[in-house]
Order: C-alpha cells, then structure tokens, then sequence
C-alpha cells in the first residue's frame, strides 16, 4: 500500500535546511515536489521507501551507501523527479522500518530485492542508482538482470582502487555513535567532503548522520562474498559515473579506470570541490548529470 504522508515534507525541508540552505529556501517554496514515503511489500519482508514524481513516469530506484538510510537522497531524489521522473529511493534491509532477515546474504540477494521491486511497481526497465556500496548492489542487478535495467549510475564508484585515508577513520564515524560531536565533524571532513565545503554543512551532516549497524554489517558480509569481477561492469547497460575530484573514500581514479576499460559506454562527471558526499555538496551539479544522462537514454 503506498500513501502520501505530510510528515515526510517536514523531514525534507529539515534536512535541507540543517544541511543546506539555499536547498531549504527552495523546499519551503515548494518548488521541489513533494515527497511520499511508501511501503513496498515483497510478501516475504517489506522495504520503506521515499518517493517523488509522477507515478506513471521512468523509474529511477535508488540505494544509498551500507547501512544508510534513504536520507542521503532527500534533495536529490527531488532535483531528479522535478525533471519528469518517478525517484524512489529505497532503505534496504534492517534500516528505517524495512524488514528482512539478514544473515548470511550476498550481493545477490540484495540484488534479487531490487528486480523484485522493479517487478512491483509493474515496470518493464528501470534506471538505477546507487551510491557508494549501493552502487554495488545496483551493479549486480544490472549484471543478473540485464533484461530489467535501462541504465546504472554511480555515484561515488569505488572498488578498485583503495581509499586515501588512514585506516578506520570512516569505520570510526560509522560504527562509535558517542563520540564527541567535533570529533565525528573532524572524521566526516577527513573521509566525506571536501576542503572547500562549509563548516555548517559538514556539522549539518553529523548532526543527523545515523546508521543501522547490524544491515551495515549484513551489506559488509554480502560485499565480501561476491567476487569484484562479477559486479564491477555493472551488466551491459549504458553506466555515468559521478565522482567529487576531492573524494578520498572512492578516489576518482576508479572512475577513470572505468571508462578507460568500458569506453563509450560510460559517461564520467567529475565534480570540482566535492567528497564522497557529492550530492551533498553539490547537489544541483549532481542532479543536472543524472538528468542529461537519463535524457540521453530515454525508455
């Protein structure tokens, strides 16, 4: 059963006026359209869901990164549907009221939930997207469900290349909820954002950040037993890949490689002064490539 609930607009003005102004200025005149929180059932466990657009336009169906929820997409899921797309972003397993056991999956498993939400909604193809390890699980749709995926986009594409950051520091801000909040605002600007970004969104950030420990190690465990070979080209669907030139989490040199190895059919946006949190950052730049990409490969 899907329902339009109003509290789901508060939650998406507060979020961008904690995090980002002129993005809360922009909610509050209601020039973004609203946001649903929908239930998807599944018959065996149900995900909850935030969704924005015309029910009847392409699909987009999102993932945020492991053990997050689908707050990471509260401004861009609807800088996306002002285009003319249906953006639902999804919270997997164990986060935000979304059921499901979580012992003992793989990639695949996550993967077999999205095709069977793509069959839900009653769509013949969808564009995904995925952000950081969401973009993994995105990838193995792609890769097992060729038939059922128009397009993937990457956000923050890591998975080759290591991270350039001393060990632990983003295990430290993801895992140690009672740290002292200018201690996880440090951690956050070391592994998440860049240089240039402000103060105030960075400490925005950590103020709401919040992470489902056991579905972070659920998706830790799935990552680790699926080899990178299976998932890394992400099927044969068109691929765009979206990177912060300063993210030290998933450097830009994994997209780069992407593109080198796969040619034409990745299109790679690089965005200057943005992390690992580029729609964050920079969410209208992010949105506008998500856009353009998803005209250029209309279903």
């Amino acid at each position: 059963m899907k329902r339009t609930v109003q509290v789901g607009v508060i939650v998406i003005q507060c979020l961008a006026l904690l995090v980002l102004p002129a993005a809360g200025k922009a909610a509050a005149d209601h020039s973004l359209p609203p946001v649903e929180e929908i239930l998807i059932d599944l018959g065996d466990h149900q995900l909850t869901a935030w969704a924005w657009g015309d029910p009847t336009a392409e699909l987009v169906l999102a993932l945020p990164g492991s053990g997050a929820s689908n707050t990471r997409y509260f401004l861009l899921g609807a800088l996306v549907a002002s285009s003319g797309y249906r953006f639902v972003a999804i919270n997997q397993r164990g986060i935000a009221g979304s059921s499901g056991h979580l012992e003992g999956l793989t990639l695949h498993d996550y993967a077999d939930d999205i095709a069977r939400v793509i069959d839900y909604f009653g769509a013949p193809q969808a564009h995904l997207v995925g952000w950081a390890l969401g973009n993994r699980i995105q990838r193995t749709v792609a890769t097992n469900y060729p038939d059922k995926v128009a397009t993937v986009t990457l956000l923050a594409a890591g998975g080759l290349v290591a991270p350039d950051l001393a060990p632990g520091v983003l295990n430290r801000l993801l895992s140690e909820p009672d740290l002292p909040l200018d201690e996880k605002q440090a951690l956050a600007r070391e592994s998440l954002f860049a240089a240039a970004t402000d103060d105030q969104q960075v400490r925005g950030f950590v103020e709401q950040l919040s992470y489902w420990p056991a579905a972070r190690r659920s998706q830790q465990v799935a990552n680790r037993a699926v080899p990178r070979e299976h998932w890394w080209a992400g099927g044969d669907s068109p691929l765009l890949i979206v990177q912060g030139l300063e993210d030290r989490t998933a450097p830009p040199s994994n997209g780069r490689q992407m593109q080198q190895t796969y040619g034409d059919r990745v299109t790679l946006v690089e965005i200057s002064d943005a992390g690992h949190l580029m729609g964050y950052e920079k969410p209208e730049e992010t949105a506008r490539a998500i856009v353009e990409f998803l005209k250029r490969h209309s279903l």
